[in-house]
């Protein structure tokens, strides 16, 4: 199973984007600026976007993206389906997709349908997704803390399992969620801030290192790797290094980018 990083960043940097990954050849995870690394051919591709939370740094390339494929869904028929949940959903028709900030592609213009499809998701029912080489994967949300609406994936093709959690703070909801996943061979998780700003992190719902090695020692089983997204650029040297002091030695790590 592969899944290619676009965007990992936490917030404006010239060489990366904020929070976008794609699993080939036709879905987003979140799509924040870094869905701008796609070429061509991968942007006609994507057919499906599975969304963590309205946060603009998650979003962000959304609207451009049904604007750019517009005139090949039309010809085709087809409309692009975004996943997520009911609330987040309800935010992007209501703040987003308006008329006002952007047209409405869940309407229809003229003659043509719509081509774009708001799907609601449930927590903790998967969803089937067409991976690479007519693999099916499957992708599971669970619950995690953000002070919005937000859920994680799971996805699996099943051999390999990895969950991205998108944003999160240290919750007992996150830990639960985590724990009921089982054993992991990737986790990409958030650790935004370094733990000089703790209490904006705990006002934020986000993580620092020491409250990521918390969330960690309360894992029953720990992954066999974990990617690291949404460090805020200036703070990303203090971060690593703090992960590095901080972290068990025999954990396999990288700092996505």
């Amino acid at each position: 199973m592969q899944i290619l990083t676009l965007g990992a960043s936490g917030g404006l940097e010239q060489q990366q984007g904020t929070s976008a990954f794609h699993l080939p050849p036709h879905t987003l995870i979140d799509a924040g600026t870094g869905v701008s690394k796609l070429d061509d051919d991968a942007l006609a591709s994507v057919s499906s976007v599975l969304l963590t939370h309205a946060h603009l740094d998650h979003i962000a390339s959304l609207p451009f993206l049904v604007d750019t494929q517009y005139e090949m869904l039309v010809e085709q028929g087809h409309a692009l389906s975004v996943y997520a949940l009911p609330e987040v959903l309800d935010v992007l028709k209501q703040h987003i997709f308006n008329g006002h900030i952007w047209p409405d592609f869940t309407q229809s213009f003229s003659t043509h349908a719509p081509v774009l499809r708001l799907i609601p998701i449930n927590l903790w029912q998967p969803i089937t997704l067409a991976g690479e080489a007519n693999v099916s994967l499957q992708a599971t949300p669970f619950p995690v803390t953000h002070g919005v609406p937000t859920c994680g994936y799971c996805i699996s093709d099943g051999h390999t399992q990895m969950a991205i959690c998108g944003d999160t703070g240290l919750s007992e909801t996150t830990i639960a969620s985590l724990n009921r996943l089982g054993p992991l061979n990737r986790l990409v998780i958030e650790c935004a801030f370094g733990n000089h700003m703790d209490a904006l992190a705990e006002m934020a719902h986000h993580l620092t290192p020491k409250r990521l090695v918390t969330l960690l020692d309360a894992l029953h089983t720990l992954p066999e790797t974990l990617w690291f997204t949404h460090l805020k650029p200036p703070q990303r040297e203090r971060i690593a290094s703090e992960l590095h002091q901080q972290l068990p030695s025999q954990l396999q790590w990288t700092l996505l980018s």
